[in-house]
């Protein structure tokens, strides 16, 4: 049966538990924080929640090279079970639609390919798909316990700097696999988690890790042959250990994600907080643990890499205000790598459209600046950001063959109340230039560009 019937049936099934609320009262609001008496109250009390989201992007290339925009349309219905001798289950369908668009499909002959960004709002694996976009997100079971809490399935997954939901399409990356997480005393906390298959940003279908790392732009190996380790990794999923420490003014976080068959990353991050000011570092080393006996163009990581980052941040805090710099330097003992297929990388310097992954011997500098509007929920964002020692011909350091490159972010976001509450609205514009290298096929969905993307959420 399609996910979409599931995601109905889910929606309507809710009604009906409503209706039985309104039948059989009770004082407790917020169910799930309680304990069910009966099996049946497990899901009588059940707790509904999910959104609706329209995402219109448009993307403007630089001179003759096509330009191409989309408007998507869809949502996420989530059921979250009370709770009955410390256990919980969930299960959660999203579904995707086109509701107008350009020809996303119209071949570039300059550029050299079609629609990028806008593809990835809908199925980067099948670009005729428009409307068959239903995904079941999540179907777990969960142990809560006085320490903690332990889930199995397709799950929530705790963010780290390395794998992530990123959601910023119309799905984000998901996980399956095992979690347990930990209160610890003295303000610590720790979790351990074991995955083995997700479902990354804008695709519909769930894949073993060796079925999704690599599933778009392999890149070039450090000799500059094309790579092409799809399904050559045979990585069977992922280990990450997550420990933070608190104290009064300082934060510090540990994480270490083990990538079977692939790399180790070692990522340390601390906080320190000085009154109006921050002051951060995050430190990231990696080790190759892939199959050094293939051949270089299957390989992932080869044997020379030892992908080591340095990120900082100095950031100040105003009442209606924020203003920050982060500097992040990625050293020349290799570039530093991680399969697009789990997230994003969150270093202080990363911003929507920018990432460091593949660059090794390059230097990042952002610059933001955050206003609240007083007496409204408006906020602005302005993000700058600058590339640089990105050689393109330099493959050791340089995977994905980029330019060295300068990005601005705007961002409005707005935040209804009384009647529309739930719903936000955000408005993000995108300018991105590269320095040097301005040929039409090094910058056709890569650089040169400006992007519109107009998000509304509605969350109940």
């Amino acid at each position: 049966m399609r996910l979409h019937l599931l995601v109905f049936a889910v929606f309507f099934g809710s009604m009906g538990v409503s209706l039985a609320q309104g039948e059989h009262p009770t004082e407790e609001k917020d169910s799930t924080l309680c304990t069910a008496t009966s099996f049946i109250e497990v899901f009588q009390h059940a707790h509904l929640h999910g959104h609706v989201r329209n995402y219109f992007m448009s993307t403007l290339n630089e001179g003759a090279l096509t330009d191409y925009f989309s408007n998507a349309t869809g949502g996420a219905i989530a059921m979250t079970t009370k709770r009955y001798k410390g256990f919980e289950f969930g299960v959660k369908g999203v579904f995707t639609y086109q509701t107008f668009s350009s020809n996303l499909n119209a071949f570039d002959s300059i550029g050299g390919g079609a629609s990028k960004w806008e593809h990835e709002l809908y199925d980067i694996e099948d670009t005729d798909n428009f409307h068959d976009l239903d995904r079941l997100e999540e179907l777990y079971l969960t142990y809560h316990f006085k320490k903690g809490f332990f889930s199995f399935g397709k799950f929530e997954f705790q963010d780290t700097p390395l794998i992530n939901e990123s959601d910023g399409r119309m799905k984000p990356f998901v996980f399956k696999g095992a979690s347990l997480n930990l209160n610890l005393k003295k303000q610590q906390k720790l979790a351990l988690t074991a995955l083995y298959g997700v479902s990354p940003r804008s695709t519909v279908e769930w894949y073993d890790f060796n079925e999704a790392i690599g599933l778009v732009n392999n890149g070039s190996t450090r000799d500059g042959h094309s790579a092409d380790y799809h399904g050559e990794t045979h990585s069977r999923g992922a280990f990450v250990v997550d420990y933070e420490k608190e104290w009064e003014k300082l934060n510090v976080h540990f994480y270490n994600i083990y990538l079977d068959r692939i790399n180790n990353s070692s990522w340390l991050e601390g906080k320190l907080k000085l009154k109006s000011w921050t002051i951060g570092t995050q430190v990231l080393f990696q080790l190759p643990m892939g199959n050094m006996a293939q051949s270089d163009e299957f390989q992932y990581i080869e044997e020379e890499e030892q992908g080591m980052v340095v990120s900082t941040l100095i950031e100040k805090h105003q009442k209606s205000a924020r203003w920050s710099v982060a500097y992040t330097h990625a050293f020349d003992s290799g570039r530093f790598l991680f399969p697009k297929a789990l997230g994003r990388d969150q270093f202080y310097t990363s911003i929507s459209r920018s990432r460091l992954e593949g660059l090794g011997d390059a230097d990042v500098i952002t610059v933001k600046y955050e206003q609240k509007f007083k007496k409204t929920d408006l906020t602005t964002l302005i993000e700058c950001t600058a590339v640089l020692g990105a050689e393109p011909e330099d493959h050791r350091f340089n995977k994905y063959g980029i330019d060295d490159y300068v990005q601005m972010n705007a961002r409005l976001n707005y935040h209804f109340h009384g009647f529309l509450e739930g719903l936000d609205m955000a408005l993000l514009y995108v300018v991105k230039q590269n320095l040097y290298d301005s040929t039409p096929e090094e910058l056709f969905n890569v650089s040169n560009y400006q992007q519109i993307n107009f998000v509304t959420n509605f969350n109940f």
